[in-house]
């Protein structure tokens, strides 16, 4: 197996053709037929099964595509790294940060003081509301180091967690709400107001549909669905709409009227730095994240 040949069939994967992929390849069919074969035999296992409008991956392949991409990357990496060092950079970081965190001053200022601290790190840093789609690149090998909502509750076998804080989430109306005019509230009072809600899938989306199974009441249709953490605080802040948020977001929005409804509709998650397992840190990775870490209370 070499590196040519995983790169001939991610693209073989990724467009469903060998036609297709050759010509993206700029090689011939036969040429890339030939590489593919190759790396099924040392594989042993056939990666793919032909069909007359293209290929379909097998559950080999499917497999073998985790672990092309992650080899690919690797490789990448190490000679971004050894070409910076030819540089004289101290080296060159992928980072993906929550943009809730990335708007908190508190890591503005300790990346900040990294950038300063190491005048040849070549940072690049990425942001997505979703830890979630983060942590997927994390995986894929598109990103070094992750900064945002812990996933999979801190247990993944192909991932780090670094714990650095606790955040408190929750369900919020604005202040002046009926709702808090009740002395108890459960969730059959939510039925006369409407929700803006995040999507499908989402954190907050499970924790919602599972106090509506606990509670063996029906999940309302949300009039407002959204990824958009400041849309969800300025729709409460305005009307009698139910949202969930972070407490930190309802500060950072500016939207003093907002606020979190008692427990049990609290909820806690960690905020953790995520990295690769199995898989050494460059230097500028570890520097890096003990930088994080150790600063991070310091603030």
């Amino acid at each position: 197996m070499d590196l040519r040949q995983f790169e001939h069939f991610l693209v073989v994967f990724e467009l469903g053709s060998f036609g297709k992929a050759a010509k993206q390849l700029q090689i011939t069919q036969s040429g890339l037929t030939k590489s593919i074969q190759s790396l099924e035999q040392s594989v042993g296992a056939n990666l793919f099964v032909r069909h007359t409008r293209g290929v379909n991956p097998t559950k080999f392949g499917a497999s073998l595509s985790q672990h092309a991409r992650l080899i690919l990357a690797q490789s990448k990496n190490a000679k971004r790294e050894i070409q910076a060092l030819k540089d004289g950079l101290a080296g060159k970081l992928e980072v993906g940060i929550a943009a809730a965190w990335l708007m908190e001053d508190k890591l503005s200022k300790i990346i900040s003081g990294i950038i300063q601290s190491n005048p040849g790190l070549i940072l690049r840093i990425y942001s997505q509301v979703s830890s979630r789609k983060l942590f997927e690149q994390l995986l894929q090998g598109k990103l070094d180091i992750v900064i945002g909502t812990e996933q999979y509750a801190g247990i993944h076998p192909d991932c780090n967690f670094i714990h650095l804080k606790e955040s408190i989430h929750g369900i919020v109306v604005r202040k002046g709400h009926p709702l808090l005019k009740k002395k108890k509230i459960s969730i059959s009072h939510f039925k006369d107001f409407n929700w803006v809600m995040r999507e499908p899938g989402s954190f907050y989306r499970q924790q919602l549909e599972g106090l509506y199974r606990e509670a063996n009441r029906p999940f309302p249709r949300p009039l407002v669905e959204t990824n958009s953490i400041s849309l969800t605080v300025a729709t409460v802040a305005d009307t009698d709409y139910l949202g969930a948020a972070r407490l930190a977001d309802i500060g950072l929005s500016g939207r003093e009227n907002v606020v979190l409804l008692k427990k049990p509709f609290q909820w806690k998650r960690n905020i953790a730095v995520m990295h690769r397992q199995g898989e050494p840190l460059s230097k500028t990775g570890e520097k890096f994240i003990k930088s994080i870490v150790m600063n991070f209370h310091s603030l």
